[in-house]
């Protein structure tokens, strides 16, 4: 099982880091002189198909108009997601990059389909993935997407990989690199509240070895790993997510929770500070 859910989430994130896709920003010549922040806008494009026991649907919000760094970053981050290479499709076609990556998604698919056609095998009677990335959350200082993959090859049931990622206005990603402190008892008694209200409806009431029980693949309640997927910002603050069998069993879903930003100041560097214009008075 170890394994196969070590495939799959690799299967699932499909980041490259090899080659850059060239990136070109939507026409913003009009907005050099102007010192007001530049709306971001976004374009909705979708592809979906069926073919036989294959189908796929990729719904991507993509940006089309706003700050040069923080569109091209959007499209960096889709184009990475999508395993684009470099020339292979321009990132200022949205369309483009959405059906690059379904007639790739199709093609893997027919391939497996084709294989269970041929075995006449009863029990799978469709393969599928699909892919959305929409926005989330935006404020005047960085906006968040919410990536979905829902996948299945065959097998008992699908799986599903849910993350969301936050870009500042001038590009940067938020990350884990931008947590600090994370490794003490203050961050670990965060993340122990944070569980705590996701399995319970009374949390105050739970006590660490009832959470203890809930988290299956953690050995020890009070080392609590940090999720595979980045965090990301909401209204609610940082938000952390495991992704189904991370931490528990399938059937809990996607553990998450949210810290407010206040309680997250001592655990966040001076540059997450900075871009999120907080004040660093407090920094060591």
């Amino acid at each position: 099982m170890k394994k196969f859910l070590i495939t799959t989430m690799g299967l699932l994130v499909m980041l490259s880091c090899n080659q850059k896709p060239r990136s070109v920003s939507s026409d913003n010549a009009d907005d050099d002189d102007d010192d007001d922040r530049v709306e971001l806008k976004l374009k909705d494009y979708q592809f979906t198909d069926t073919v036989g026991m294959a189908h796929s649907t990729i719904i991507i919000e993509y940006p089309v108009k706003g700050e040069k760094e923080l569109v091209n970053a959007i499209r960096q981050y889709i184009a990475e997601w999508v395993g684009l290479e470099s020339d292979e499709v321009e990132l200022d076609d949205g369309q483009g990059v959405t059906d690059y990556f379904g007639n790739g998604t199709m093609e893997r698919l027919k391939e497996i389909a084709a294989g269970y056609e041929e075995e006449e095998d009863d029990y799978v009677n469709e393969v599928y993935h699909d892919w959305s990335f929409s926005k989330l959350y935006e404020t005047d200082d960085y906006v968040t997407f919410m990536g979905y993959t829902e996948l299945y090859e065959g097998g008992i049931h699908g799986i599903s990989y849910e993350n969301g990622v936050t870009f500042f206005d001038g590009g940067q990603r938020f990350s884990k690199e931008m947590l600090r402190n994370i490794d003490g008892e203050k961050f670990q008694k965060l993340m122990r509240k944070g569980l705590k209200d996701f399995f319970s409806k009374n949390p105050d009431n739970m006590t660490d070895e009832e959470l203890g029980e809930e988290l299956i693949n953690v050995e020890d309640v009070y080392n609590i790993p940090m999720p595979d997927a980045e965090p990301y910002i909401t209204e609610d603050g940082v938000t952390f997510i495991y992704q189904p069998y991370e931490i528990s069993y399938y059937a809990a879903g996607k553990p998450e929770f949210s810290v407010p930003l206040t309680k997250m100041r001592p655990f966040l560097t001076k540059k997450a500070l900075r871009l999120l214009d907080m004040d660093e008075e407090d920094e060591d």
